[in-house]
């Protein structure tokens, strides 16, 4: 990993010359912007975003929402059994009351 250039740079300094620290961050420089000595801020370039789906799915994988495929035949699925009153005939019944 290649360690980024850094300069620091004062918040009145950064305001007047503002397009040409622009330019250097696009070259790769990271600004640390400064008030009175102390750093409050850093500009930086942004990582171009990929395109596409892989990208979508390389995203997903790094935030931990999806993994890739084992090749493993996922688990045959199994419904659960309820015992109880079918929720159709009560909202019928309830139904009932209202119509006719």
């Amino acid at each position: 990993m290649v360690a980024a250039r850094r300069k620091s740079v004062g918040s009145r300094e950064l305001k007047t010359r503002l397009g040409g620290y622009l330019r250097a961050v696009r070259q790769g420089l990271v600004i640390v912007v400064t008030e009175r000595g102390t750093p409050v801020a850093e500009l930086r370039p942004l990582v171009p975003r990929r395109r596409g789906v892989e990208a979508g799915l390389g995203e997903l994988r790094r935030r931990g929402v999806l993994s890739r495929a084992s090749g493993q035949p996922i688990a045959a699925f199994e419904p659960i059994r309820l015992q109880g009153v079918v929720m159709s005939d009560v909202i019928s019944d309830d139904r009932e009351d209202r119509v006719g």
